[in-house]
């Protein structure tokens, strides 16, 4: 009897204790589970990630345009050959003046022969004199007063002739100058004048005219 009384006991405190017990936790599907996870992970990424900045839209660029060299232009000059007319020397007196503005050496022509459009034949010898007269303040000698040539044709026979004589003031000189007409056919001119030093002054020209 008392061996079931016991058995009675313990079955009544099991039922007791076990209806104290908690229920025991539904588990959920595994598909659950990871949609849960999943859609946490998202969340927590997407907190973490920088704000996106709207990217503007790319406009086409147009190419840039060549600009094209201007083209050669070829410009057609028509020169005109004109004859300038020469221009010569006066025959009036010049003179060489000291610093004080004192005249020192001058001229005046008084005869020369021949005179400008002399006509000559081919290799003529010509005797080209001149006589002038020393108008300046002082003598002239003749191994510093001489005549030169300066310009022109140079159908002279020598360049530099020096006058015959010592020649004062007021006193006429002479100067022989030699010359030589060319073989061509033509008109020819040269000049020359009296020097002095460096100093140039009086310039007279031969003209002559070469015919065969």
């Amino acid at each position: 009897m008392r061996k079931y009384r016991f058995i009675y006991i313990f079955l009544v405190l099991f039922f007791a204790l076990s209806s104290c017990a908690p229920a025991p936790p539904t588990l959920l599907p595994i598909e659950t589970v990871f949609a849960a996870t999943h859609s946490a992970i998202m969340t927590r990424t997407a907190k973490a990630k920088p704000p996106e900045t709207a990217t503007p839209l790319t406009r086409n660029t147009l190419a840039p345009t060549l600009t094209p060299f201007p083209s050669a232009t070829t410009v057609l000059l028509n020169i005109v050959a004109t004859s300038t007319p020469t221009v010569e020397p006066s025959v009036t007196p010049t003179n060489i003046t000291s610093g004080s503005g004192t005249v020192l050496y001058a001229c005046e022509l008084v005869s020369i022969s021949p005179k400008k459009g002399y006509v000559a034949k081919p290799n003529e010898k010509i005797k080209w004199i001149w006589h002038v007269r020393n108008i300046g303040t002082q003598k002239w000698y003749p191994k510093t007063m001489v005549a030169k040539y300066r310009s022109g044709e140079p159908f002279y026979v020598q360049k530099e002739y020096p006058m015959q004589k010592i020649t004062h003031v007021g006193d006429v000189a002479v100067f022989d100058i030699r010359a030589q007409a060319p073989n061509e056919p033509g008109s020819y001119r040269m000049t020359f004048s009296l020097k002095k030093g460096i100093h140039y002054f009086c310039y007279y020209t031969l003209k002559i005219i070469v015919k065969k």
